[in-house]
Protein backbone atom coordinates (compact mmCIF):
# COMPACT_ATOMS: atom_id res chain seq x y z
CA UNK A 1 0.00 0.00 0.00
CA UNK A 2 1.31 3.49 -0.58
CA UNK A 3 2.89 5.77 2.05
CA UNK A 4 -0.24 7.44 4.45
CA UNK A 5 0.67 11.23 4.33
CA UNK A 6 -2.02 14.46 5.56
CA UNK A 7 -3.71 15.68 3.02
CA UNK A 8 -1.64 19.02 2.54
CA UNK A 9 1.50 16.33 1.68
CA UNK A 10 -0.51 14.49 -0.54
CA UNK A 11 -2.36 17.18 -2.58
CA UNK A 12 1.55 19.07 -2.61
CA UNK A 13 3.01 15.66 -4.36
CA UNK A 14 0.20 15.66 -7.05
CA UNK A 15 0.17 19.19 -7.71
CA UNK A 16 4.10 18.71 -8.27
CA UNK A 17 3.95 16.15 -10.57
CA UNK A 18 0.62 17.47 -12.46
CA UNK A 19 3.21 20.81 -12.95
CA UNK A 20 6.24 18.95 -14.05
CA UNK A 21 4.23 16.48 -16.50
CA UNK A 22 2.87 20.29 -18.30
CA UNK A 23 6.49 21.39 -17.93
CA UNK A 24 7.50 18.40 -19.95
CA UNK A 25 4.91 18.23 -22.14
CA UNK A 26 5.36 21.40 -22.62
CA UNK A 27 8.62 21.26 -24.38
CA UNK A 28 7.93 17.65 -25.69
CA UNK A 29 7.74 16.99 -29.76
CA UNK A 30 7.31 13.99 -31.45
CA UNK A 31 9.54 13.00 -34.03
CA UNK A 32 7.18 14.13 -36.72
CA UNK A 33 7.55 17.44 -34.58
CA UNK A 34 3.77 17.56 -33.31
CA UNK A 35 3.54 18.85 -29.76
CA UNK A 36 1.17 17.18 -27.25
CA UNK A 37 -1.42 18.88 -25.09
CA UNK A 38 -2.34 17.24 -21.69
CA UNK A 39 -5.27 18.73 -19.06
CA UNK A 40 -5.11 18.27 -15.50
CA UNK A 41 -7.27 18.19 -12.59
CA UNK A 42 -7.41 17.59 -8.63
CA UNK A 43 -9.61 16.64 -5.93
CA UNK A 44 -9.41 16.02 -2.17
CA UNK A 45 -11.29 13.73 -0.29
CA UNK A 46 -12.29 11.02 1.70
CA UNK A 47 -11.55 7.49 -0.79
CA UNK A 48 -11.44 3.77 -0.72
CA UNK A 49 -8.39 2.01 -1.73
CA UNK A 50 -8.02 -1.93 -2.15
CA UNK A 51 -6.82 -4.76 -4.25
CA UNK A 52 -9.73 -6.10 -6.82
CA UNK A 53 -10.45 -8.90 -9.11
CA UNK A 54 -8.50 -12.64 -8.81
CA UNK A 55 -7.49 -13.09 -12.00
CA UNK A 56 -5.91 -9.94 -12.57
CA UNK A 57 -5.54 -8.31 -9.22
CA UNK A 58 -5.38 -4.64 -9.48
CA UNK A 59 -5.29 -1.77 -6.95
CA UNK A 60 -7.82 0.71 -7.07
CA UNK A 61 -9.16 4.21 -5.34
CA UNK A 62 -13.30 4.25 -5.00
CA UNK A 63 -15.45 7.08 -4.11
CA UNK A 64 -16.53 10.45 -4.73
CA UNK A 65 -13.62 12.11 -4.51
CA UNK A 66 -12.01 10.33 -7.27
CA UNK A 67 -15.47 10.96 -9.58
CA UNK A 68 -14.59 14.44 -8.70
CA UNK A 69 -11.08 14.07 -9.61
CA UNK A 70 -12.16 13.13 -12.66
CA UNK A 71 -14.76 15.46 -13.45
CA UNK A 72 -11.60 18.00 -12.70
CA UNK A 73 -9.59 16.74 -15.43
CA UNK A 74 -12.73 16.26 -17.76
CA UNK A 75 -13.75 20.00 -17.75
CA UNK A 76 -9.85 20.94 -17.30
CA UNK A 77 -8.66 22.97 -20.11
CA UNK A 78 -5.36 22.23 -22.27
CA UNK A 79 -1.84 22.48 -20.50
CA UNK A 80 -3.91 23.62 -17.46
CA UNK A 81 -4.26 21.88 -13.74
CA UNK A 82 -7.51 22.33 -12.41
CA UNK A 83 -7.98 21.88 -8.96
CA UNK A 84 -11.25 21.97 -6.15
CA UNK A 85 -11.77 24.49 -3.37
CA UNK A 86 -10.62 21.70 -1.17
CA UNK A 87 -7.58 20.88 -2.84
CA UNK A 88 -7.08 24.96 -3.01
CA UNK A 89 -7.01 25.23 0.70
CA UNK A 90 -4.56 22.56 1.05
CA UNK A 91 -2.18 23.59 -1.31
CA UNK A 92 -2.40 27.33 0.72
CA UNK A 93 -1.20 25.32 4.00
CA UNK A 94 1.82 23.62 1.86
CA UNK A 95 4.74 24.49 4.65
CA UNK A 96 7.74 24.93 1.90
CA UNK A 97 6.07 26.12 -1.20
CA UNK A 98 3.67 28.76 -2.23
CA UNK A 99 1.34 27.91 -5.26
CA UNK A 100 0.45 30.43 -7.16
CA UNK A 101 -3.29 29.66 -8.43
CA UNK A 102 -6.16 32.06 -9.79
CA UNK A 103 -9.65 31.17 -9.54
CA UNK A 104 -11.59 29.53 -12.98
CA UNK A 105 -13.76 32.75 -14.57
CA UNK A 106 -15.59 31.81 -17.30
CA UNK A 107 -17.92 34.69 -18.63
CA UNK A 108 -17.89 36.06 -15.26
CA UNK A 109 -18.61 33.18 -13.05
CA UNK A 110 -16.25 31.62 -11.12
CA UNK A 111 -15.76 27.86 -11.45
CA UNK A 112 -17.38 25.20 -13.63
CA UNK A 113 -20.35 23.65 -13.82
CA UNK A 114 -19.91 19.66 -13.16
CA UNK A 115 -22.81 17.07 -13.89
CA UNK A 116 -24.52 15.99 -10.50
CA UNK A 117 -22.62 18.67 -8.47
CA UNK A 118 -23.66 21.61 -9.84
CA UNK A 119 -21.57 24.74 -10.29
CA UNK A 120 -18.08 24.43 -8.18
CA UNK A 121 -15.71 27.06 -7.60
CA UNK A 122 -12.31 25.50 -8.84
CA UNK A 123 -8.56 26.83 -9.31
CA UNK A 124 -5.81 26.90 -11.59
CA UNK A 125 -2.71 25.63 -10.51
CA UNK A 126 -0.17 28.35 -12.21
CA UNK A 127 3.57 27.13 -10.44
CA UNK A 128 5.04 26.74 -6.98
CA UNK A 129 7.94 27.86 -5.84
CA UNK A 130 10.16 27.18 -2.34
CA UNK A 131 9.46 29.74 0.31
CA UNK A 132 11.29 30.31 3.68
CA UNK A 133 8.42 31.94 5.08
CA UNK A 134 5.06 30.93 3.75
CA UNK A 135 2.68 31.06 6.95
Amino acid sequence: APERVTGRVGAQRVALFALDAINFVSKYQTKEGDKILIRAGMASGPTVAGVVGQAMPRYCFFGETVDFASKMESTSKKMKIQVSEMTYRLLLDCVNLKFVMTKRMEGGIAGVEIKGKGQQLTFWIEKASPCEKCF
